[in-house]
């Protein structure tokens, strides 16, 4: 199962393996809801991001059968800590599907010390927080909060919309808007994208950031 847990980060199903292809073609193998919370700290900045995800049924099914070392149809604090570590040491490559950007540039994260899991209903829980790798002050910010995979095997839904992200402890000048992109807009945004590409230039693997352009985001503006 530590195979199928690091199928988590493959990068072969999804765009970078399709070029050019139109987006519709790739497809999630493995699902997640997630919830999202956006902490701050006394003196006005960023203090982390914390995350928390189920997983579907069928991976948390199949963690279970290779985890559950005793067969007691559960995962026990030592095997939940296995499955946390592997998932850790898996998604690093890809940013833990963790992204902040300020003003469209990307905010270095560091990674989380530890993915903590759970098995709760049939399902995995696993959660872990993220800190700015600078201190980042949030006065005039305007931030946007997304988790999303660029290769697609993995698929994020935030079923609460507006209460799938949270503000914590944030200054009291941030507001946050919650925007859940359209299928078919995301669509033609990058289908413009591929259009605007020079005569010089070439399609990126990530299909020009198709995931998140369809990817649901918090953005946090901090008057």
């Amino acid at each position: 199962m530590r195979r199928q847990i690091r199928r988590m980060a493959l990068a072969g199903i999804g765009l970078g393996s399709l070029g050019a292809a139109a987006p519709a073609l790739a497809h999630p193998h493995v699902f997640a809801e997630a919830h999202m919370e956006v902490v701050g700290a006394p003196d006005g900045t960023l203090a982390s991001v914390r995350n928390v995800w189920r997983m579907d049924e069928m991976f948390s099914s199949s963690v279970l059968v290779d985890y559950d070392k005793n067969a007691n149809g559960t995962l026990d604090d030592d095997e939940l800590e296995a499955v946390g570590e592997t998932v850790r040491e898996s998604i690093a490559e890809w940013d833990f599907y963790t992204f902040v950007t300020d003003a469209g540039r990307p905010v270095a994260l560091k990674p989380p010390e530890a993915i903590h899991a759970l098995y709760q209903d049939g399902q995995l829980l696993m959660f872990f927080e993220m800190q700015p790798a600078s201190p980042l002050a949030l006065k005039g910010r305007r931030l946007t909060f997304a988790n999303f995979d660029e290769t697609f095997f993995v698929a994020f839904d935030v079923p609460d919309g507006e209460g799938g992200f949270q503000l914590v402890d944030m200054p009291a000048s941030c507001t946050k808007s919650v925007v859940v992109p359209d299928e078919d807009e995301a669509a033609k945004e990058w289908m413009n994208s591929i259009a605007s590409l020079g005569p010089d230039q070439s399609v990126p693997d990530d299909g020009i950031n198709y995931s998140q352009i369809l990817a649901t985001r918090m953005e946090v503006a901090c008057g």
